[in-house]
């Protein structure tokens, strides 16, 4: 199994086709049809499939992919890490956060205080989902990242508990059931969920499965935090939320708490799990590692 042949499986799929794959390769599509044949002999498997479409991957070539990515992965971080250590190249760490760890003081101040003590270190951070941000790990897009939420299956990923930040059921401040005390009384009401409806892991899905009660049938799914808030603000929404989403400089408001009225349910509202999460620190360059060990110390 050859570098080349990974890339080739990983253009191809990104580009559909071997004649784009071969331009932006700048090889021949006879070279990388050749390449990824060589590749589905050793392996005793079929990769990819020809249609009206272009090409696409099979089962087996989806597994692959994964693979692929990482090792294409890991080998740019071991060639930047030699690099580094030379002084000929500009350090790059790249962070995942979710919309609720991207509001944490301790994660503002680590990476400020990261850019003044490494000015020429290159720091992209990335604001999605906790489980895009896990397929982002696996696929080896992340160096780490700080997420909000624990997974039923984490295999694979090297998880560090941070703190825990609790977590309430809010509505707007005159909202009509702003006096309910029971989660029961909510299962009519039109709900908010910041993560996929699907996503059992999800605190929304965790309220009502910890208060053994049938999760409610209107369900407005809506990733984006920002435009999610500004529903539970204007409509009669009711939504989860973290304590750090009630604090100020948020969806364009001064302060949320003026705007948001947590509920005093009965029922216990579960907490966000903040954790650090890497496929394994031993990886990691220096300079992520540096950035890693920095934000576990700022919530120690």
């Amino acid at each position: 199994m050859k570098l080349h042949q990974l890339r080739a499986l990983v253009c191809i799929h990104e580009t559909g086709s071997l004649q784009d794959a071969s331009h932006v390769l700048h090889l021949t599509q006879s070279a990388l049809s050749r390449a990824m044949k060589e590749l589905e002999n050793e392996l005793g498997v079929t990769l990819l499939v020809r249609s009206n479409k272009g090409m696409s991957l099979t089962e087996h070539g989806q597994r692959m992919l994964t693979h692929a990515r990482q090792a294409l992965e890991s080998v740019r971080r071991a060639r930047q890490e030699i690099e580094d250590m030379k002084g000929l190249t500009v350090s790059e760490v790249t962070l995942g956060v979710t919309p609720v760890t991207a509001l944490l003081p301790p994660l503002q101040q680590t990476l400020l205080r990261f850019q003044q003590t490494y000015p020429n270190a290159a720091l992209k951070v990335l604001e999605m989902r906790p489980a895009q941000l896990l397929q982002h790990l696996r696929d080896g897009l992340l160096d780490f990242a700080l997420t909000s939420q624990v997974p039923s299956h984490a295999v694979g990923l090297d998880w560090q508990p941070l703190c825990r930040i609790p977590g309430s059921v809010a509505v707007r401040k005159d909202h009509p059931l702003r006096h309910v005390r029971s989660l029961r009384l909510l299962q009519q009401a039109q709900w908010i969920s910041v993560d996929p409806v699907a996503d059992s892991q999800s605190q929304f899905n965790q309220l009502f499965a910890g208060s053994a009660l049938g999760r409610p049938s209107k369900v407005f799914e809506c990733t984006a935090m920002n435009l999610a808030l500004k529903m539970l603000i204007e409509s009669d929404a009711v939504m989860v939320v973290s304590e750090s989403a009630l604090g100020p400089c948020w969806a364009g408001m001064t302060d949320m708490a003026n705007y948001l009225h947590t509920l005093g349910l009965q029922e216990a509202v579960p907490d966000f799990s903040v954790n650090v999460v890497c496929v394994n620190q031993a990886y990691l360059t220096r300079t992520a590692s540096l950035l890693f060990g920095q934000l576990q110390a700022s919530f120690a």
